[in-house]
């Protein structure tokens, strides 16, 4: 029997974006769909299963932005407090012309990605591009640890006011910095405590163990900018700084994610036990970007703003995607993506390696998937 879903697979891995990948779909606690389809990798036959592990990048961003949200609701964390405030190393960013910017950015700045500081790909200027490129921050983050990273960044120029422009970047591994500084541990164990023990996430973190690169979903040789760019995200080299990558760093399984997705569908609960409060998941899933900000549409099409870690589709304008209103997004430049629509406790979660047709495959999935 086929479905919408089990067809786009077939078609995707028939047309080699990608070896295999994983999907589930869930509505009130009830699974709508499940699949493994494909290979582990490209270059083995052993099948895709949910035991495998994935480089989820940019799906680590709303796990590190609900362990910070946490924070909040202790009374450590201020949402709009400057980040200086907390990484006292911040206090003295400049623009390009080396003056102040108008206000210091927030905390709630990093969570929306309005705080200047941004990957070099969504800086138009040139110039400014160039040098934020030459500071040599890798999706990996080799060679460096919090410390170091935090310095580079306080050398480099911010790319626009900060709360005046949606420029996506290394926001959320500052965020990352400023848990471990609240919470006196690396990035990695306060999430274990705060998010993936309560979810049990027990294949979630941020290194890969040297007998686990055979359960590691890889992509196509031909997929050039994925072998670039995803293979440096969990590989710990002996004897070299290391730094947990708030950003991106993760690796996980569909199934720990899939408690994550769960947790965010049930408004901040999982099994009966609230990690946010209501109140902070409603921040969470409202519009944060101001009045003639520009959104993430490069990420996820027209019609979305952007909460406290998750893209959010707004109550008008078209959309790419059919979903409505209030429906949460991101997605991982691997090939990740998660889609949640809390009004109707429904979440859908799309695992694979696949960098370069990653935008069409997670729109097409997104329809595949059906009406929540």
């Amino acid at each position: 029997m086929t479905s919408p879903i089990a067809d786009l697979l077939d078609y995707q891995i028939a047309a080699r974006y990608c070896p295999g990948a994983l999907v589930h779909v869930e509505a009130a606690g009830r699974t709508l769909a499940r699949h493994a389809a494909g290979r582990i990798r490209p270059d083995s036959d052993a099948p895709l299963h949910a035991g495998v592990r994935f480089r989820v990048a940019s799906l680590t961003k709303p796990v590190v932005t609900l362990a910070a949200l946490m924070l909040v609701d202790e009374g450590r964390l201020d949402l709009d407090a400057a980040v200086g405030d907390y990484l006292p190393v911040l206090r003295d960013l400049r623009l390009k012309a080396g003056q102040a910017p108008r206000v210091a950015p927030t905390v709630r700045d990093l969570m929306r990605h309005t705080s200047g500081l941004a990957y070099p790909h969504e800086i138009a200027d040139a110039g400014l591009r160039a040098e934020w490129m030459r500071a040599g921050i890798t999706t990996g983050m080799t060679g460096l640890d919090s410390a170091a990273f935090l310095a580079v960044l306080a050398g480099l120029p911010l790319v626009a006011e900060p709360g005046t422009a949606f420029r996506y970047g290394y926001s959320t591994d500052v965020l990352g910095c400023i848990i471990e500084q609240l919470d006196g541990l690396p990035l990695a164990e306060a999430l274990r405590r705060r998010i993936f023990a309560p979810l049990g996430m027990r294949q979630t973190g941020f290194g890969i163990a040297a007998d686990e690169h055979a359960d590691l979903a890889s992509a196509h040789a031909d997929d050039l900018a994925w072998h670039a760019t995803v293979p440096a995200i969990g590989q710990r080299q002996a004897g070299q700084p290391w730094m947990d990558s708030g950003g991106g760093g993760l690796v996980s399984t569909l199934d720990d994610y899939v408690a994550f997705g769960r947790l965010l569908a049930n408004g901040g609960v999982f099994e009966g036990r609230r990690l946010v409060s209501t109140a902070l998941f409603a921040e969470l899933s409202r519009n944060q970007l101001p009045e003639g900000v520009d959104g993430p549409a490069g990420y996820c099409g027209p019609g979305f703003g952007f909460g406290l870690g998750l893209a959010v589709r707004n109550d008008w304008g078209p959309s790419a995607m059919p979903c409505s209103a209030g429906e949460l997004t991101w997605s991982g430049i691997s090939g990740t993506a998660l889609f949640v629509q809390p009004r109707a406790q429904w979440f859908a979660v799309l695992f694979s390696a696949n960098m370069a047709a990653r935008m069409m495959a997670r729109m097409a999935f997104r329809r595949a998937a059906g009406p929540c």
